[in-house]
C-alpha cells in the first residue's frame, strides 16, 4: 500500500512538473514572437570605424528608450551586430549571417554605398526589409529593388544644393570634382557635374583617387593649372582630410566642398587648419535649436560621455521608424513590415519628418549645408527636398 502511494505522490510530481514546462515554453514562444529582430550591419573596423561606431551607439539607445516606453507597442526590439569593416564582400556576408544565423526580420545596412549595393542582393534574395541610414549613393534606389528603404539624403539631392550654393552664394564659376574611385565616389562625380551643367557652370578638371592613397598632389596640381575656383570632394573623412593639408602645402587657392560621407569630427581633428572652412552637406548638428535634436544630444551624451555624429543621428530615427511600422503592422512578417514601412508618416525625429518616396529615399530629410568653424560644424543653410 505504501508503495502505491509513493509511485502515486512522484506521478503527480511529474505531471505538476510537465504543466509547467509546457507553460513555460507556451510563454517563451509567446515571447519570441513579440521580439523583433533587427541585423545591424556596419564598418566597426577600418577606416570608416568611427561612423559604424556611431551608429552603433545610437541604435542601443534608441532600442533602449523604445522598450523602455513601449513605444513598440506590445512588440520588444532586439539588435544583433555585424562588422563589415566597410568592405561589400564582408558586408554581403554579415548581411547573410544575420537573416541565415540569428533570423532577423529587417535589416539597417550599411554604411558604405558600395557595401550597401551588395547587401541589396542578399536581402532581395532573401525578401527581408533593409533600411540604410548612411549610404547616400544615388544608384541604391534607383534599381526598382522592393526591399531598400534609405533615411540618409541622398547624393543627386546633396550634389544640387552644393554646386547652386557655389553659384548662387559664392559666384563660382570654374569648378573641379576630385572623388573616390569606388561606388560612392563616382555615383557622386556623375550627380556634381550634372548639377554643374544643370547650373550652367564649367567642369575643368575631374580626377580620382582609390581609397587609401596617400599621395594627392598630381591631382590637385593639375586641378591648380587648370584654374579651378573650388574643389568637390567626394568620398570619407580620411582622405578628404589629406587632402585638405595637402592643398594647403601647395598653396592652392580654391573652396573645398564635401558630402554628408565625410561629416565627422575625424576630419576636423585629422584635417587640422587645413579643414577649416570646408564646406559639406549633412543632416545633422548636435548644437541645433531644434526640441528634438537637444533631447537626443542630450541623452547620447549622458550615455557615451561625447557628442552624437549624423550616421548616428539618421541610424537612430531608423530604429524609431521600424518600431512605428511593428507597432503598426502587429507582425514580424517581413512583407508586413516594408508595407508597414512605406506608409510611413507623421513621425517627428531628430532628422526630419520621414516619409518614403516609391524608391525609398526618405524625402522628408532635412538637408543642412554646413562649414567647419574651429572644432565645430556651422551650420550656413538649410534646404528643403527638391
Amino acid at each position: 500500500m505504501l508503495k502505491k502511494s509513493k509511485r502515486k505522490l512522484v506521478l503527480l510530481i511529474v505531471l505538476i512538473l510537465s504543466v509547467n514546462a509546457l507553460a513555460a515554453c507556451s510563454n517563451n514562444q509567446s515571447s519570441s514572437e513579440n521580439v523583433l529582430r533587427i541585423g545591424v550591419v556596419g564598418p566597426e573596423s577600418g577606416g570608416s570605424a568611427q561612423l559604424g561606431q556611431g551608429q552603433r551607439r545610437a541604435i542601443e539607445l534608441a532600442i533602449s528608450e523604445i522598450n523602455e516606453n513601449k513605444l513598440a507597442g506590445e512588440w520588444t526590439l532586439e539588435a544583433f551586430f555585424e562588422d563589415d569593416e566597410g568592405n561589400p564582400t564582408k558586408s554581403s556576408s554579415a548581411t547573410n549571417k544575420l537573416i541565415q544565423e540569428s533570423k532577423t526580420h529587417v535589416v539597417i545596412a550599411a554604411i558604405n554605398s558600395s557595401a550597401t549595393l551588395a547587401d541589396m542582393v542578399v536581402t532581395e534574395r532573401a525578401g527581408i526589409p533593409q533600411i540604410t541610414p548612411g549610404s547616400t549613393g544615388a544608384s541604391i534606389t534607383e534599381q526598382g529593388n522592393e526591399w531598400i528603404f534609405r533615411t540618409a539624403a541622398n547624393d543627386a539631392f546633396q550634389a544640387d544644393a552644393l554646386i547652386k550654393y557655389a553659384k548662387e552664394e559664392l559666384g563660382l564659376t570654374k569648378l573641379a570634382t576630385f572623388t573616390s574611385a569606388d561606388d560612392y565616389g563616382q555615383s557622386g562625380a556623375k550627380l556634381l557635374k550634372n548639377a554643374i551643367e544643370k547650373y550652367g557652370l564649367e567642369l575643368v578638371d575631374a580626377p580620382t583617387y582609390n581609397n587609401g592613397d596617400k599621395d594627392f598632389k598630381p591631382q590637385l596640381i593639375s586641378i591648380k593649372e587648370k584654374g579651378a575656383q573650388a574643389i568637390f570632394l567626394w568620398g570619407l573623412y580620411t582622405e578628404a582630410a589629406l587632402i585638405s593639408n595637402q592643398v594647403q602645402q601647395l598653396g592652392i587657392d580654391v573652396q573645398l566642398f564635401g558630402a554628408s560621407g565625410m561629416a565627422s569630427a575625424k576630419l576636423i581633428e585629422l584635417g587640422g587648419d587645413a579643414a577649416q572652412g570646408l564646406i559639406l552637406t549633412q543632416t545633422f548638428l548636435p548644437d541645433a535649436d531644434i526640441p528634438k535634436v537637444k533631447e537626443f544630444v542630450e541623452k547620447y551624451k549622458e550615455k557615451y560621455n561625447e557628442s552624437p555624429i549624423p550616421h548616428g543621428a539618421q541610424a537612430y530615427d531608423t530604429v524609431y521608424i521600424i518600431a512605428d511600422a511593428v507597432r503598426k503592422a502587429n507582425s514580424s512578417n517581413p512583407k508586413d513590415l516594408r508595407d508597414a514601412l512605406r506608409k510611413t508618416e507623421g513621425l517627428e525625429l531628430v532628422t526630419g519628418n520621414p516619409a518614403f518616396n516609391e524608391q525609398g529615399d526618405d524625402i522628408g530629410k532635412r538637408l543642412l549645408i554646413t562649414e567647419i568653424r574651429g572644432n565645430e560644424f556651422k551650420l550656413i543653410k538649410a534646404v528643403e527636398n527638391n
